[in-house]
């Protein structure tokens, strides 16, 4: 058997990790503690919704405590997945189920002090920001490194590529659910 016999994904033609990143632990932590919360006050806004199917707002307490949670879960997920960079591709997600930009699509890799941008020859561009991901000064020197075109900025990221970096929007977002979670866990115990 030779490696053009071996299936595809058994290991053979594989990304080559140089460098793989996680996200920064207080985001890490704030989306667990959001999840624990959204769970823990959803549990408690159904139980009593159930109770009392009758009432006017229970459908809303159920259907928002439903909600609530989902938006707890989405951001425990995005906080877990990781990048993955090497000189075939970058990739994000989480161990095989990953979104992969290979190197053929790579046009460009800029490098600014605050963010990486990844442009494609089609696509989105893909921003890396450093308030979303830990290690980010090696997580700029493995980009540079790895043998992508790579392009060096001393300056921020223009405001485009900080407004499109996920993390304070869903920092807020993980706020917002567990706010909104105890707002309908007491509409609920009003019920």
């Amino acid at each position: 058997m030779s490696a053009i016999d071996t299936p595809p994904g058994l290991g053979l033609a594989v990304l080559l990790p140089h460098g793989t990143f996680a996200a920064r632990r207080g985001p890490r932590r704030l989306a667990e503690i959001g999840l624990r919360v959204t769970v823990a006050l959803g549990a408690v806004a159904i139980g009593l919704a159930v109770r009392r199917p009758e009432a006017q707002q229970a459908s809303m307490c159920f259907v928002l405590a439903l909600t609530m949670i989902a938006l707890g879960c989405l951001g425990v997920a995005v906080r877990r997945a990781q990048v993955t960079i090497a000189s075939d591709g970058v990739s994000w997600g989480w161990g095989r189920w990953t979104v992969r930009m290979d190197r053929d699509r790579i046009v460009k890799v800029e490098l600014f002090d605050d963010a990486i941008a990844l442009r494609p020859r089609r696509g989105s561009t893909w921003f890396l920001s450093r308030r979303d991901w830990d290690r980010f000064e090696t997580m700029r020197r493995t980009a540079s490194s790895v043998g992508l075109p790579s392009v060096e900025h001393a300056r921020r990221a223009p405001l485009a590529a900080r407004l499109q970096s996920y993390g304070r929007v869903l920092d807020a977002l993980v706020v917002f659910a567990m706010a909104t979670g105890l707002l309908i866990t007491i509409i609920a115990a009003g019920l």
